[in-house]
C-alpha cells in the first residue's frame, strides 16, 4: 500500500471523528461550540474526561483535530508514515478525549523541535518524541488555567520541558530495554515528578481530577465498534499475514507496517480495537473519554508492537488482580490499567503468558499509586508505571536466563 494511500485512510479516520462530533444527536452546534471552548480551558490533568466537560460532540471534534495536527506534522516534515507514527497519531487522538487540546500540545512540540535545532539534528529524528511528548500537555493547561499563571507562562514552561524530552527518552530506554512500549510516557513521568516538585515548592497545590462520563453508553459503544470494525474490512486482504505478526514479541522497535505491510497491520489494529471495546463491555465498564482513549492507544500500538497474543496476558493479570483486591475490574483505575497496561505486551511476548499475567498483576498495584508523583500532568501514567514494572521484570528475567545458560555451559564443559 502506497504511503499516499496510508495518509488518506488515516486522515479519513480523524475526519470521521469530527463529522461524528458535529452530527452527535441531542447536541446543537452552539452547545458543541460552547463545550469545545470549555475543553480548551480545563487543566486536563488525570482524570479529566472531556465528555463530562464539554459533551460528546465537542470531545470527538477535539480528538479529531488533535489527531489531524499530529498527522499534518508528520506529512509536512516528510517523515515516513509507518508503525511508530501511526501509533503516535492514534495515541494523540485518544488522549484528545481526555487531556490533550490543540492549544496545549504545541508548546511541547515546539520545545522538542528547538532542541533538535540546537543540536543540529533533523526534526524527523525526534518527531516521534515530539508527538508522544504531548503527554505533558496538561502542564500547559494547568499552569495557564488551573494555577492562573497565564497562557504565555504555560507556553514557556512547556517549551523548556519539550527541550528536555529527546535526551531523557533516549536515556530511560536503557532501563526497560524496550519492554515498555510507552517509553516517552515513562520519560514524561520522570520529568513530571520534577515539575510537580518545583510547582509544589512554589506553593502550588496540585490535585488529581475525577471527571468520569457515564451516559449514552449504548450509542457510544455501537459507534466505536463500527469505527474500529471497519479496519477489519479495509485490511481484510492481509488477514492471513496478520498471523505472522503474532509471532513478534513486540519489543521496541517492532514496526508491523514495515515488516508485514499495511493491510495486515490494519487488520491487527481493528482486531485489537475490538478486543479493547469487548473488555470494557464484559467487565461492565463505561465507554467514555478515558476508556476509549485506552482503546485508541491500543489500536495505535497495534501497528507498533501489540497484537492478540501478547496483550491478553496483561489484561488478564490486571483483571485477576482487581478481583482479589478491594477494587472492581470496572472501576476507573483497574479498567484503564487493563487497557493501557498492554504497554507491557513485550514482557508477555518475550517471556511467555504466565510472566505476562504476573506483570499485569504487579502493574495494577503500581499504577494505582503512581499518579500523584507527577501530579496527574503526565497523561501516560500507565507508561510511567509500565517503565517501572518493565525494568524489574526484564532485569530479573534476564538474570535468571543468564544464570541458566551459564550452568548449562558449565555442565557441557565437564
Amino acid at each position: 500500500m502506497e504511503e499516499k494511500t496510508r495518509y488518506r485512510i488515516f486522515t479519513l479516520y480523524m475526519l470521521a471523528l469530527i463529522i461524528i462530533g458535529l452530527l452527535w444527536p441531542g447536541e446543537t452546534l452552539k452547545y458543541t461550540w460552547d463545550g469545545f471552548l470549555a475543553i480548551m480551558k480545563v487543566p486536563g490533568i488525570l482524570i479529566s474526561d472531556y465528555f463530562a466537560v464539554g459533551g460528546v460532540g465537542a470531545t470527538l471534534i477535539n480528538s479529531g483535530l488533535v489527531g489531524l495536527m499530529g498527522l499534518g506534522l508528520i506529512f509536512f516534515s516528510k517523515t515516513h508514515f509507518s508503525g511508530p507514527t501511526i501509533a503516535a497519531v492514534f495515541t494523540m487522538a485518544g488522549f484528545g478525549l481526555f487531556g490533550k487540546t490543540p492549544i496545549n500540545i504545541w508548546p511541547i512540540i515546539a520545545g522538542v523541535a528547538l532542541a533538535a535545532v540546537l543540536k543540529k539534528d533533523n526534526f524527523r529524528s525526534v518527531i516521534v518524541v515530539a508527538l508522544f511528548g504531548t503527554a505533558l500537555g496538561p502542564l500547559i493547561s494547568q499552569v495557564a488555567f488551573g494555577l492562573d499563571w497565564g497562557y504565555p507562562a504555560g507556553v514557556i514552561l512547556g517549551m523548556v520541558t519539550g527541550m528536555i524530552l529527546p535526551a531523557m527518552a533516549s536515556h530511560v530506554l536503557h532501563n526497560h530495554q524496550g519492554f515498555n512500549l510507552y517509553n516517552v510516557g515513562f520519560t514524561c513521568g520522570v520529568v513530571g515528578i520534577y515539575l510537580t516538585a518545583m510547582l509544589m515548592l512554589a506553593g502550588e497545590e496540585l490535585l488529581l481530577a475525577e471527571l468520569w462520563y457515564t451516559q449514552q453508553q449504548l450509542l457510544l459503544g455501537l459507534v466505536f465498534f463500527i469505527y474500529f470494525g471497519v479496519m477489519l474490512i479495509v485490511g481484510w486482504s492481509g488477514w492471513k499475514t496478520t498471523r505472522k505478526l503474532w509471532k513478534y514479541p513486540g519489543t521496541l522497535v517492532s514496526d508491523f507496517v514495515t515488516e508485514e505491510g499495511m493491510p495486515a497491520t490494519l487488520f491487527n489494529m481493528g482486531l485489537v480495537g475490538l478486543i479493547g471495546l469487548s473488555y470494557i463491555l464484559i467487565v461492565g465498564g463505561e465507554f467514555n473519554g478515558p476508556t476509549l482513549g485506552g482503546v485508541f492507544t491500543m489500536v495505535g500500538f497495534a501497528a507498533f508492537g501489540k497484537h492478540v497474543k501478547n496483550i491478553w496476558p496483561l489484561m488478564l493479570g490486571v483483571f485477576l488482580a482487581a478481583l482479589f483486591s478491594s477494587h472492581s475490574p470496572a472501576d476507573p483505575g483497574p479498567l484503564l490499567a487493563a487497557l493501557f497496561g498492554t504497554t507491557l505486551a513485550p514482557v508477555a511476548g518475550n517471556f511467555g503468558p504466565l510472566v505476562g499475567i504476573l506483570a499485569g498483576i504487579v502493574h495494577l498495584g503500581v499504577v494505582m499509586h503512581s499518579g500523584p508523583f507527577h501530579g496527574g500532568m503526565n497523561l501516560y501514567n500507565n507508561g510511567f508505571a509500565g517503565g517501572l514494572v518493565g525494568t524489574i521484570f526484564v532485569g530479573v528475567s534476564r538474570w535468571i536466563n543468564q544464570g541458566g545458560s551459564k550452568k548449562k555451559k558449565k555442565g557441557e564443559g565437564k
